[in-house]
């Protein structure tokens, strides 16, 4: 009896936890805390081919690998399957550059990435100084006189509600146009009102700096699982700064605030001090050396 009534208190007991730790759940959610991070494990590969009859003595090849540490975003742990120097550049891009010596005619090297990430808003993590994301630059022409004809006002004093009020604006003027490996950047997306999600972010961070918001273009993926990457799934989207931290917005998918557990940024958009250069991904370097993402 006494080893019965001893059961039922503890079943009370662990109910009434239960129903205490599901309450506190609802209320953090209740209150729009963002959900924790999630840990995303991807892969993804290069072929670099020898397409002459000759021996290619040297061939260079720098690669993006995932940003190191963002708002969204942290790297765990990245393995590479061969040897290489790592540069982090102005833009604070996590650069890798691979050398390969005396390639054998059509010989293929086959260079592997796999990276294990957290995803989602952690206030601990490295961010942006905002101070650096507010000119304009190439693809961010907002200081063209088009701009002072076509751009909307800003009506809003609050940074966030600003950019809310512009994300909407994109999104209610800019017609999705098929891709287009051509980057145009804001001032066409103004001007025509049509681009890719390249056009979409490069308005929507112009229009942001314009009235004073710092902001910045992405380069990347969307992910909802651990997966391989694949080249046509490159994307673009913007962080934006406000009431004291970065914020995502992905204007052509109509992303606000939110999803951050799911976007691998491995490119910080603009000019490399590197010789990447202007390029998104990859760059290589070889006289009758070609370089594609493995799908």
């Amino acid at each position: 009896m006494i080893f019965i009534l001893a059961a039922h208190i503890l079943r009370r007991a662990l109910c009434r936890i239960a129903v205490l730790v599901w309450g506190l759940t609802v209320m953090g959610a209740a209150a729009g805390e963002p959900p924790a991070p999630v840990e995303r494990y991807i892969r993804y590969g290069l072929t670099v081919q020898n397409t002459t009859d000759q021996v290619v003595p040297v061939a260079e090849l720098w690669v993006c690998a995932p940003l190191q540490s963002t708002f969204h975003q942290y790297l765990r742990s990245l393995n590479v399957s061969h040897p290489h120097d790592v540069q982090i550049d102005a833009l604070g891009n996590h650069l890798l550059k691979f050398v390969f010596s005396n390639i054998p005619p059509y010989a293929v090297r086959l260079v592997m990435l796999d990276a294990t990430l957290s995803l989602g808003a952690a206030a601990d993590r490295q961010t942006p100084d905002p101070a650096d994301w507010l000119a304009p630059g190439p693809l961010l022409e907002f200081d063209d006189e088009a701009f002072d004809r076509l751009a909307p006002p800003v009506e809003n004093e609050d940074p966030e509600r600003a950019a809310r009020q512009l994300f909407d604006w994109v999104r209610e003027h800019i017609q999705p146009s098929a891709y287009d490996a051509a980057d145009r950047g804001a001032l066409y997306a103004l001007l025509h009102q049509k681009g890719d999600c390249t056009e979409y972010t490069a308005l929507f961070v112009a229009l942001c700096r314009r009235a004073g918001i710092p902001a910045r273009a992405m380069g990347g993926y969307v992910v909802s699982r651990n997966t391989v990457l694949h080249p046509g799934a490159y994307h673009n989207w913007a962080e934006f700064f406000a009431n004291d931290g970065w914020h995502l917005a992905d204007p052509l998918s109509g992303v606000w605030m939110d999803h951050g557990d799911s976007y691998v940024a491995t490119r910080v958009v603009g000019t490399s001090d590197t010789p990447l250069g202007d390029f998104p991904r990859f760059r290589y370097l070889g006289d009758g050396i070609k370089v594609v993402m493995s799908k």
